[in-house]
């Protein structure tokens, strides 16, 4: 009985041997632990792969600014632990029903391996499949040109860090200045059109309230002229004009000239058709002589006249004058005591024959007030009157005085191409020191003067 049991298990498991020889020789070698490893491994990655692309996701919605809540499906792992089943075999079992086990059992692990490699495949490819799905899907929203404002992260520190930068440029930037406006014809009280105008300077207009080019015509007591300054020919200064320094009256600067002859030298000219008359200081000096004068000039356009007053000297008179014109110029003429050198500096006034703005033209013998100054602007005046009518020129020099009643006067240095043009008086009116001449014919008769406040 022993004996046949033995040969009837040595003869199933001689079967079972020849059935898996059959079964290696169909599907080869399968090595179910190294399978089982691959598959963890496979399904790991997969795992990495998922969180990657729910951070991806994650950032996306924060890019969009949309609150899109992301159900995460746990997806349940399966571990395929199945370890093969020994096989037992009863010994009450009979024969037949052994050999169907065994070949059962050898089928079903076949069947087990092949649906693992199936549903492995499976799975890869379909989590390929959803990576690119996602990649391209992420392209595609990169593409998108949202208007959207973008939401700052304010927890980063880079953010944080340029905020900080940006704060500090901006507190810079105020403590600077700067934001205003840099160019003046852009200002709004400013008329632009009126002062963008060579030539022109700023006025302020009252009744539009703005500045405005207007021509620089000299006028005005507040300009502020600068050392040396000129003003131009025909000016008139109303209000009061302060000088501190040397005034020059005429010329740009004293008038020198030198000579080392008796030669009759031409000291200074003028055009005779815009001046009619002129007052010369004149100093020569020649070692340690000085010699000092004053001279009055009057012309009637082919004659020169002159008369020559208050002259001073140390040592000898080093020269003798007189006048002439040459063409259109009137010339003041030196002619010089001796050959030793001898220099001449020369200063001048120029009274305009016609057309000042301050000239008064009378056509009567009444008394007339010719010029007027407050009494509280100065207690003396020193006058130049030149009265023109005609081609008759009358010059005179008048110092005057008052102590805000009474005004006295004296006149000198009277010269004349004819007879005398017209008196001169002077009085108080009011708060006014007034200067009047009376001219001695009804002829048309006009008076220029030249006034010096002390």
């Amino acid at each position: 009985m022993n004996a046949e049991l033995k040969d009837f298990f040595s003869a199933i498991g001689k079967a079972k041997k020849e059935k898996e020889d059959e079964v290696r020789s169909l599907v080869g070698e399968i090595d179910i632990d190294s399978m089982f490893s691959q598959v963890k491994v496979s399904i790991e990655e997969d795992n990495k792969k998922k969180e990657e692309q729910k951070k991806q996701i994650a950032a996306l919605e924060s890019w969009l600014y949309t609150e899109v809540v992301v159900k995460e499906e746990e997806e349940e792992e399966e571990e395929i632990t199945e370890e093969s089943t020994p096989i037992v075999v009863p010994h009450e079992e009979i024969e037949e029903e052994v050999e169907e086990e065994v070949e059962e059992e050898v089928e079903e692990e076949i069947e087990e391996e092949v649906e693992v490699e199936e549903e492995v495949e499976e799975e890869v490819v379909v989590e390929v499949e959803d990576d690119s799905t996602v990649d391209q899907a992420l392209k595609i929203l990169e593409t998108i040109k949202s208007k959207e404002e973008i939401r700052e992260n304010v927890s980063d520190p880079e953010i944080i860090k340029i905020r900080r930068e940006l704060e500090y440029l901006k507190n810079l930037v105020n403590a600077q200045g700067g934001g205003g406006e840099v160019r003046l014809e852009f200002l709004d009280d400013v008329d632009r059109d009126s002062i963008k105008v060579d030539g022109k300077v700023l006025s302020y207009q009252a009744s539009t309230g703005k500045f405005i080019g207007v021509t620089n015509s000299g006028e005005g007591g507040g300009g502020g002229l600068s050392n040396a300054e000129t003003i131009s020919t025909g000016v008139k200064i109303t209000g009061d004009l302060v000088v501190t320094g040397e005034v020059l009256a005429s010329t740009e600067a004293p008038i020198v000239t030198t000579t080392t002859s008796t030669s009759q030298t031409a000291l200074d000219t003028f055009a005779h058709s815009t001046y009619a008359s002129a007052v010369y200081n004149i100093q020569a000096t020649s070692g340690s002589d000085v010699h000092l004068t004053t001279i009055n000039l009057i012309h009637d356009g082919s004659n020169a006249y002159i008369t020559e007053f208050a002259t001073l000297k140390i040592g000898s008179l080093l020269a003798s004058y007189s006048a002439d014109i040459s063409g259109l110029n009137l010339r003041i003429l030196a002619t010089p005591a001796s050959t030793n050198s001898t220099v001449f500096t020369l200063k001048r006034t120029l009274i305009r024959g016609s057309g000042n703005t301050d000239e008064v033209t009378t056509t009567s013998t009444t008394e007339t007030t010719i010029d007027e100054f407050s009494t509280s602007s100065g207690s003396s005046a020193v006058y130049i009157v030149q009265a023109k009518q005609g081609s008759n020129v009358h010059t005179s020099k008048i110092h005057l005085v008052h102590d805000g009643t009474t005004v006295s006067m004296t006149e000198f240095a009277k010269v004349k191409t004819d007879s005398s043009l017209g008196t001169f008086d002077a009085d108080i009116s009011g708060s006014n020191v007034r200067l009047r001449a009376t001219s001695t014919s009804a002829t048309s008769t006009t008076y220029n003067v030249n006034r010096t406040l002390l």
